[in-house]
């Protein structure tokens, strides 16, 4: 028989060890993070963002990819996600119900519980042509079927913009608008079932750079006279639009364009929702940026992730952990920036 004290202590035991057992648990975040299509330069930050975290932190990430850029920050306003890739100019259509939001009355209040954590450069606008189709400008492409992106994204009103404000067309009258989601119109160009295709993507993009291992492809530039366009200057009035170049030669002896062409450069970001716990989101930025080097070996694209571009772009309110992470490292925040549970 054990004696009563015995008892007492082996309850005792087991009680400190159900409590440190509990305590692990909570230490330990299972996050949900919706990322863009594999192969792309948000599928390749996310992947490495994960990578890192789950390294240094006591976390787990479940990703998933393949999501619609309107989608996310609506699932993460929702508490249906925790991290997103986020855009910009997203960002902007949800706040002021327009754009692919038009018709959703509560986007605007939604809108109230999305937060930013960081932005990053995400690469020019593409415009790619296959060599033997003999189009050689913009202009060239009426009467064309041509892809500009998934139906309702923001790259695509982007896209459209740039096909219109360079030239006038329209999609549907001067041109055949092929409605396809991005891995499908990918294909459908490289099969030769559309004449251009229009891509947001990183430079070096891996999407351009294994085109260009099949076929010879050519990269049209925007004209200048276009950029003064009312199509263009509302383009490029959105959060997340700047202007870059492609060098000729970038991807190699199938490029053609023997000059650099002038484009559209985008930003894109980390967001997350309001009520994610403060903590964990502020050791996540500190994480992030404490592991640049990993960032900066994955891909070419991602040395520009500094913490001096860290708010470039930004124009919804930071998180308040990210707000606490950024003061800490002495980085000055925009009063736009800072959420009222941050002031």
């Amino acid at each position: 028989m054990f004696g009563l004290r015995t008892i007492k202590r082996a309850a005792c035991v087991l009680t400190a060890t159900l409590a440190l057992g509990q305590a692990a648990q909570a230490q330990e975040s299972h996050l949900r993070m919706q990322t863009a299509t594999p192969g792309s330069g948000y599928y390749v930050f996310s992947v490495t963002l994960q990578s890192i975290l789950q390294k240094k932190l006591p976390v787990k990430i479940n990703m998933t990819a393949g999501v619609t850029g309107p989608r996310s920050p609506l699932d993460a306003a929702r508490g249906q996600t925790d991290l997103f890739i986020s855009s910009p100019s997203i960002n902007h259509f949800m706040r002021t119900g327009t754009g692919m939001f038009a018709k959703m009355k509560t986007a605007p209040e939604l809108y109230k519980n999305v937060r930013q954590i960081m932005t990053f450069p995400a690469g020019p606008y593409h415009i790619v042509v296959h060599e033997k189709s003999g189009i050689r400008s913009l202009e060239d492409i009426k009467g064309r079927r041509i892809f500009l992106g998934a139906p309702g994204g923001a790259a695509t009103l982007v896209a459209i913009s740039i096909v219109e404000g360079a030239t006038g067309y329209k999609a549907g009258q001067d041109y055949e608008l092929a409605k396809l989601d991005w891995n499908s119109g990918l294909q459908a160009f490289q099969d030769g079932h559309v004449d251009m295709l229009v891509m947001p993507t990183q430079l070096p993009s891996a999407s351009m750079e294994q085109m260009a291992l099949l076929e010879k492809v050519r990269f049209l530039g925007i004209p200048d006279a276009a950029f003064e366009s009312d199509q263009m200057k509302e383009i490029m009035a959105l959060p997340g639009r700047t202007q870059a170049t492609i060098p000729a030669g970038i991807y190699g002896g199938n490029q053609t364009n023997e000059t650099d062409v002038r484009t559209i450069g985008s930003w894109a970001g980390l967001g997350t929702r309001k009520d994610l716990d403060e903590e964990l989101v502020y050791q996540i930025i500190k994480t992030l940026f404490e592991n640049l080097d990993a960032f900066h070996s994955a891909a070419k694209f991602m040395e520009e992730i500094t913490l001096e571009n860290a708010l470039t772009e930004m124009r919804t309110p930071l998180h308040a952990g990210a707000v606490r992470y950024y003061r800490e490292a002495g980085v000055d925040l925009p009063d736009h920036l800072i959420p009222p549970e941050a002031r």
